[in-house]
C-alpha cells in the first residue's frame, strides 16, 4: 500500500516586489541580489498564513468532497495564531463538518517534506484514507528590512497537496531528520509580551537572523546527504529520477548540490527567481507548477529534498 499525491494548488499574493523596489530602501542592488541567490522578485501578503493556505487547498481541492478529507496538516512558522492553530482556521473556512485531526507542524523551510512523511504514516495505519497537507509562510512579516542579508532572500507563498491511498504509483519512501544548530544560524523569536508580574521576558530583537555560510554549508550537505539516502536505498542512479524538487532557498545551493551529485541541473525544476524563498510553501508550490504545466507523468521518479532552521531536513521519494 501506497500512497499518492492525487492533486495540487499553490498561492501567491499579488504584490510584487523586484530587486529594483529593494534597491530604494537598502543598500543593495539587482545585481548584487541575482548573482548571490538567483532571485529576481518575491511576493508579500496583507492577508496572514491562514488565507494563503485556504486559498491554495481550495485550489488543490477542486473536484475534491472537502468532506471526504480525514485530516489537515499544516506546515508553517508563521501561523496567524497560537490557539487556533492555521490548521483549525482552514479547516472552519474550508466548511469541513467531520470532527478531523487538524494541526500545525513547525519545521521551518522543511516543513513540508515533514508534514508529508507525517501523514504517510498516519495513513500507513489504516485509520486515514486522504488527507491534506499545506505549506504556507508569510515570511515577509519577521523581516528586517536594514538586514540586506536576509530581507532579499524571503517571500510569502502557499501550496497545497492531497494525498489518498493507492496500490500502484505513490511515496515509495521518506525520511526526516534534524541537528543541533549550535551557532543559532537561523532565529527567529517569539517576541509575545507579557503582562505577568512574576515573569521577566525578553522581546527585544523580534526581527528574522540567518547566518548565510554557515545554513549555506548545511544546506549542501544534507541536500547531498538525502538524495544519497534515496539512491542507495532503492538502487537508483541519477539517470533514473526526473526530477529533485529542492527547497527553494538559494540557486547557488541547488547548482553546487547538483555539481557534487553530477546531476544536470535541468532535473532540478526552479522558481525562486520569481518567488524567493517562500519557506514550507516552495515545494509544493513547484510541484502545482510542474503538475499543472504537465511535466510530471505517471510514473515518473521524483525526489522532494528539504532543510532549514532547527536545524531540521528530511527527503522524500515519489513515483508519480
Amino acid at each position: 500500500m501506497r500512497n499518492k499525491i492525487i492533486r495540487t494548488g499553490s498561492f501567491i499574493p499579488e504584490t510584487k516586489i523586484t530587486n529594483f523596489d529593494l534597491e530604494k530602501i537598502m543598500d543593495t542592488s539587482d545585481t548584487w541580489i541575482r548573482q548571490r541567490t538567483g532571485i529576481e522578485s518575491r511576493y508579500f501578503s496583507e492577508a496572514g498564513a491562514t488565507e494563503m493556505g485556504y486559498q491554495s487547498a481550495l485550489k488543490a481541492m477542486e473536484g475534491i468532497d472537502v468532506e471526504s478529507i480525514d485530516f489537515l496538516i499544516v506546515c508553517t512558522y508563521t501561523s496567524d495564531t497560537f490557539i487556533p492553530s492555521c490548521a483549525h482556521e482552514i479547516r472552519a473556512k474550508l466548511g469541513i463538518q467531520r470532527p478531523i485531526p487538524a494541526f500545525d507542524l513547525n519545521a521551518a523551510c522543511s516543513g513540508f517534506v515533514y508534514g508529508i512523511h507525517v501523514a504517510d504514516a498516519m495513513m500507513k495505519t489504516g485509520i486515514y484514507k486522504r488527507a491534506l497537507v499545506i505549506g504556507v509562510d508569510q515570511n515577509s512579516r519577521y523581516l528586517n528590512f536594514e538586514d540586506r542579508s536576509t530581507s532579499i532572500l524571503f517571500g510569502d507563498g502557499a501550496g497545497a497537496v492531497i494525498l489518498e491511498s493507492s496500490h500502484e504509483v505513490g511515496i515509495v519512501s521518506s525520511s526526516i531528520f534534524s541537528e543541533t544548530d549550535t551557532s543559532s544560524s537561523i532565529v527567529s523569536r517569539n517576541t509575545t509580551q507579557t503582562n505577568n508580574p512574576f515573569l521577566k521576558v525578553d522581546s527585544s530583537d523580534p526581527n528574522f537572523k540567518m547566518e548565510g555560510s554557515t545554513v549555506f554549508k548545511f544546506a549542501v550537505k544534507s541536500f547531498k546527504q538525502c538524495v544519497s539516502l534515496v539512491m542507495n536505498q532503492h538502487d537508483v542512479n541519477s539517470d533514473d529520477i526526473d526530477f529533485v524538487v529542492a527547497h527553494q532557498a538559494n540557486q547557488r545551493i541547488i547548482d553546487t548540490a547538483a555539481k557534487m551529485l553530477r546531476m544536470p541541473l535541468e532535473k532540478f525544476p526552479t522558481n525562486l527567481d520569481k518567488y524567493g524563498n517562500t519557506s514550507a510553501a516552495s515545494i509544493p508550490i513547484v510541484l502545482d507548477e510542474l503538475n499543472r504545466s504537465g511535466q510530471l507523468e505517471c510514473g515518473m521518479k521524483v525526489i522532494l529534498v528539504a532543510f532549514g532552521g532547527g536545524l531540521s531536513y528530511g527527503v522524500s521519494y515519489l513515483e508519480w
